[in-house]
């Protein structure tokens, strides 16, 4: 028994349509685009081993910078923790913040370096000029756990305290 061509040809151009169709979304899915970077926003929550910085991103390309910082000390069974904080406004400029803090003379340097998952913080300058306590440093690589604008207290007053 033979079959009629042309019911067959008519049966098997569905079949071809859908095929190519399917073939060419295919091809188009796998296709990258390409979009303008977006810049990222530094806000959130960093962490580094038992150190933390929250960073809110404000406006006029300024950063608030709120550092805690430890240093674990387990000695004779009796536990005790050294620390060091600071809580700073400052400048911040193609992904990059430089914090001073200066207690004596010397100041200290504590460069960031946000990039998007992450802050690379390195320190500069006198370790006794950050003003943290023994063996506490703000260097090393953050990780960012969380995007949320952190909760800070009210920024502290630059000119509290001091005499006029």
């Amino acid at each position: 028994m033979l079959t009629d061509p042309t019911k067959s040809l008519q049966k098997s151009i569905p079949l071809t349509l859908l095929l190519t169709c399917l073939v060419s979304m295919a091809g188009v899915a796998g296709q990258r685009t390409t979009t303008a970077a977006q810049p990222h926003s530094v806000t959130g929550t960093y962490k580094f081993v038992l150190n933390e910085l929250n960073v809110l991103e404000l406006p006029e390309h300024k950063v608030r910078i709120s550092f805690s910082g430890v240093w674990p000390n387990d000695r004779r069974r009796r536990e005790s923790r050294n620390v060091g904080t600071f809580d700073e406004t400052v400048k911040l400029s193609g992904g990059k913040a430089v914090v001073k803090l200066q207690f004596g003379q010397d100041p200290c340097l504590i460069n960031l370096d946000f990039k998007a998952s992450k802050v690379i913080v390195t320190q500069e300058g006198s370790l006794m000029g950050c003003g943290f306590g023994f063996n506490v440093e703000a260097e090393g690589t953050y990780l960012k756990t969380s995007s949320q604008p952190p909760k800070l207290p009210p920024a502290p007053d630059p000119g509290a305290g001091l005499d006029r």
